[in-house]
């Protein structure tokens, strides 16, 4: 019996699936992932209710069509083309039905509350996630799987706060992050997260 690595299945899986092949589980491996075999979600209420507003200051400064610079991260809560296709949201295109990468949201203007529906699905999937790994569901470790992906996130959110936060996240999201991963310890992680969203992991 051959034995893989999650970084080779992740690997693997983004090569059959036409992804960028770099071995980090983040959020279009992860929308493509529950496209194929849908998350289960928590149920209601296991999100806190105050998560979403600070999501929204955090990602987008409560802008509702603003764009990222470097990506297709679109609207307030800052989805991924992907990401945002794989909760159910429409995506505009061209006139050969390739998805227009800019401007946001491929032209199209969804409404906030539409954008909130779609996020209040994705931190459904998220939590429960966290949850099956003993992870506590709050607006840091929320937050960390929104900025990570479920996957990475919930494997530094359940190590030991000695442990290399950057050896965990492997070298594909520590590239994409280096202020926050590089070097850095799972602790220091934790208290870049309760920075970021005034809660702690713990």
């Amino acid at each position: 019996m051959t034995i893989v690595s999650d970084d080779d299945f992740v690997r693997l899986f983004q090569e059959r699936t036409g992804l960028g092949v770099d071995g980090w589980a983040g959020r279009e491996t992860i929308a493509m992932l529950d496209q194929l075999a849908p998350a289960k979600a928590a149920p209601s209420g296991s999100v806190p209710d105050d998560y979403f507003p600070m999501l929204a200051q955090i990602e987008s400064g409560n802008r509702l069509h603003v764009q990222a610079a470097t990506s297709s991260a679109s609207g307030l809560y800052q989805f991924i083309y992907s990401t945002w296709v794989g909760e159910g949201g429409a995506w505009g295109v061209d006139a050969k039905g390739k998805p227009i990468m800019r401007p946001a949201f491929g032209g199209l203007k969804p409404d906030a509350a539409e954008q909130l529906r779609r996020a209040k699905s994705l931190a459904a999937k998220d939590a429960a996630y966290l949850k099956a790994k003993g992870v506590a569901v709050n607006k840091a470790t929320l937050y960390a799987a929104h900025f990570l992906g479920r996957l990475t996130a919930g494997a530094i959110l359940s190590a030991d706060p000695a442990a290399r936060a950057d050896l965990i996240a492997g070298p594909a999201a520590t590239k994409a992050n280096p202020s926050i991963l590089k070097d850095k310890t799972v602790a220091q992680f934790f208290a870049w997260l309760k920075a970021k969203t005034g809660a702690a992991v713990r």
